[in-house]
């Protein structure tokens, strides 16, 4: 049987993204309908552009299982043929691979590594803004031409729209989620450059515990956006209870422990009215509001979980939260030091924290030290 116009294959097959939905499920599926007409594209992928970093993550690959490069990142101003084309607006083909054998780059050496011989990069911009690159890779040498960079133009246009839709979606959730914990914050003594740390130090966790833990580039990002929620549930906490400077008695905090299951009913009113529909995305965030106070043990709450019964998004942010509450200084503390905040998270991670956590964030000095110089009360 003959197949069917490309046009009107494609635009069939397209108009199904909406049946995928998460990023990497569409980007997935997009694949496989590039591969119908071009079938010497082999990978597709995303890298993720942190404006506040300067730095490039890796996001999404259409390469799942034998994805060449997962949680890596790089400071975009360090990589000088990426930075050109972010300034420039401008695409790059390269047809022999080989050019970069001498780079002494985890990039270069891991697409080499893998066998791809040429690629197809743009640069991706939404309302003026650089938001990503996209790779087109093909084990085949001088894969890239006439022939098909104009219909793979096409398909960065349509990667860019899904990509800026999720952006959007987020960020906007976020943003009224962020304004409520801001109203808590203004009650609460804890400042916005904690919500910013402790993001940034739940995605480290994440993005050292991937090669045990089968978590990929998508799970590092969401955690990052989601961790500042962790404790939205305060805004339904009385002043005297959440503002009390002594000791809280033991009904008072039964109460204050409410904001774990109250948060959780704030998360699942707003995932209706944004219309948030991603299943991966409404999970991850009602785990981390509802189970940061979880124990290993089995003595946290709000559902006395135990060990890897929690899920592991609440675990990460646990090991976050607390570590930032121990290095910043507060009206009834003392900031530690780095040394004496890890003395004690190892002596929690024996009943209370999660031990594998732990141990990654204890071995990420110098990445905390830059968190903590960039966020600065």
């Amino acid at each position: 049987m003959m197949p069917a116009p490309h046009g009107e294959e494609h635009q069939l097959q397209l108009s199904k993204l909406d049946d995928h939905r998460t990023l990497q499920d569409k980007a997935a599926y997009v694949h496989e309908v590039v591969r119908q007409r071009f079938p010497c594209i082999d990978r597709i992928a995303i890298a993720k552009y942190d404006q506040v970093t300067d730095t490039l993550r890796t996001f999404i690959g259409s390469m799942e299982a034998d994805n060449p490069l997962k949680l890596h990142e790089a400071k975009l101003s360090e990589v000088p043929s990426l930075l050109y084309l972010a300034k420039n607006r401008e695409t790059r083909v390269v047809n022999d691979l080989g050019v970069f054998a001498d780079r002494n780059t985890t990039h270069s050496k891991q697409i080499l590594a893998k066998g791809f011989q040429s690629s197809y990069t743009i640069p991706l911009f939404s309302d003026g803004q650089f938001i990503g690159m996209l790779f087109f890779n093909s084990f085949q040498r001088a894969a890239f031409d006439d022939s098909n960079l104009t219909y793979l133009d096409m398909i960065a246009h349509l990667m860019t729209g899904l990509m800026a839709a999720e952006l959007t979606q987020i960020s906007t959730l976020r943003g009224a989620l962020k304004t409520a914990t801001q109203f808590t914050h203004h009650r609460d003594p804890e400042t916005g450059m904690h919500l910013e740390r402790m993001a940034r130090y739940s995605q480290l966790i994440a993005w050292r515990l991937g090669a045990t833990h089968a978590i990929d580039d998508e799970f590092a990002d969401r955690i990052f956006q989601h961790a500042p929620l962790h404790d939205v549930g305060k805004i339904a906490i009385p002043d005297r209870i959440l503002l009390k400077p002594g000791p809280l008695s033991v009904e008072e905090f039964a109460e204050m422990k409410t904001h774990t299951t109250r948060g959780r009913e704030i998360i699942d009113a707003m995932m209706v009215n944004f219309n948030i529909r991603n299943h991966k995305d409404i999970v991850m965030i009602r785990n981390i509001v509802a189970h940061h106070h979880e124990s290993i043990d089995g003595n946290g709450y709000p559902d006395g979980l135990a060990g890897k019964d929690i899920p592991i998004e609440a675990r990460i942010v646990a090991v976050a939260d607390v570590f930032d509450a121990l290095t910043s200084e507060r009206p009834y503390k003392k900031a530690w030091s780095n040394a004496q905040a890890f003395a004690e998270l190892e002596r929690m991670s024996h009943f209370k924290l999660d031990p594998d956590c732990v141990a990654v964030l204890l071995g990420a000095l110098d990445k905390i030290l830059e968190i903590q110089s960039g966020f600065m009360d």
